[in-house]
């Protein structure tokens, strides 16, 4: 039972102050059953006399003694106080995620309808400048998203890479949700140096980071908008290897297969930035064939989104998929505080006993 800041032991012992009512009661019957005469030779004397302070606290040893009983009672409900808790549990899933921030990242294609008109109408050149428009983007969508999906996991090491032209890890297996996502927060196309999309060197980067985990589950999750153009590692050996080491890989494409995308132009007399509208070139397009190898090889699984709301949904499936079930057992070592109530019982009831004995004690 635990009550006010305390736990304790032995909550039935409260029932004892019960007594307390009955004892009251008892002291209030014996006082109106006694009956008690004294001689006294003046009455006009006995008349003029005048109520005591000592008559005024006859009653003050009542009290105390009920006080005592009060704390002999908590003290035998052993007061207790947590001062250690410790969490054991089992081991969870390890997941890196390899993010592609090349700059065909920058891609404004996966606006919504009403993003797409409220862009219209914003100063083009102005919203280039102060990078706002990096939210609207392939790579902002997918950090909100990655963002989100780091937030639900409650037990498990996440890491995080980078690849454009080359691949960098930057964080490694962690349980420091908040720095990771104060990380992911600043990543940008200038995160990664090197021109091109280097996908297999990306995949690469994220096992080192696995190869020695010992967890139930490893997984990485690769996310990019375009075609391997920059490794050294070929991205299906990159996947042997992730098989070889049982690394299960979710690939995810981001960006749309055809259509127009909104675009900043420039006009070439007056360097005026504006908005305009282009198509998107099939050289632009992911390797969808090769991303869905890679996850087959690996036991994962290929996913590919135009939009945010699609990236939302296979996050959110590839957190399902992997989720672990977690045992969690909490143990609290608790600390015995009825010391100073069982000490200050004693006192009153020591203070009780020399006060009914001499300041009040009752002749006859």
């Amino acid at each position: 039972m635990d009550l006010f800041g305390f736990h304790f032991y032995t909550p039935e012992a409260f029932w004892l102050f019960l007594l307390i009512p009955l004892l009251v009661w008892n002291y209030v019957r014996t006082l109106r059953n006694r009956k008690s005469t004294i001689k006294f030779p003046a009455l006009l004397l006995a008349k003029r006399a005048s109520s005591s302070t000592r008559l005024k606290f006859r009653h003050s040893v009542l009290v105390i003694r009920l006080l005592a009983l009060s704390c002999f009672i908590v003290a035998l409900a052993r007061p207790q106080t947590a001062v250690e808790v410790e969490y054991t549990s089992t081991e969870g899933v390890d997941i890196m995620l390899a993010l592609d921030v090349s700059g065909s990242m920058a891609t404004l294609d996966m606006l919504t309808p009403a993003e797409r008109v409220k862009l219209g109408v914003m100063n083009a050149e102005r919203i280039l400048k102060n990078g706002e428009f990096w939210k609207y983007t392939r790579l902002g969508y997918s950090k909100t998203v990655i963002g989100n999906f780091i937030e639900k996991r409650k037990s498990d090491r996440i890491g995080l890479s980078a690849f454009a032209g080359r691949s960098f890890t930057l964080v490694p297996l962690t349980l420091d949700y908040g720095s990771l996502l104060e990380i992911l927060s600043g990543v940008d196309d200038s995160t990664a140096a090197g021109n091109g999309t280097a996908i297999g060197d990306g995949l690469m980067t994220a096992l080192a980071r696995l190869e020695k985990s010992d967890a139930k589950s490893r997984i990485v999750v690769l996310l990019t908008d375009g075609r391997d153009n920059a490794s050294v590692v070929p991205p299906l050996h990159a996947a042997e290897v992730a098989r070889a080491l049982g690394v299960k890989v979710y690939t995810v494409g981001v960006g749309k297969k055809e259509g127009s995308i909104l675009s900043f132009e420039q006009n070439s007399w007056t360097g005026e930035i504006f908005w305009g509208e282009r198509n998107i070139r099939p050289e632009e397009s992911i390797d969808e064939n090769m991303l869905r190898k890679m996850a087959e090889l690996t036991g994962g699984v290929f996913y590919h989104a135009e939009n945010e709301a699609e990236l939302e949904k296979i996050y959110a499936t590839i957190d399902e998929l992997e989720k672990t079930e977690i045992n969690t057992v909490a143990y609290a070592r608790y600390a015995e505080k009825f010391y100073p109530w069982l000490f200050i019982g004693a006192l009153l009831l020591f203070l009780e006993l020399v006060l009914s004995n001499t300041r009040f004690v009752r002749i006859p």
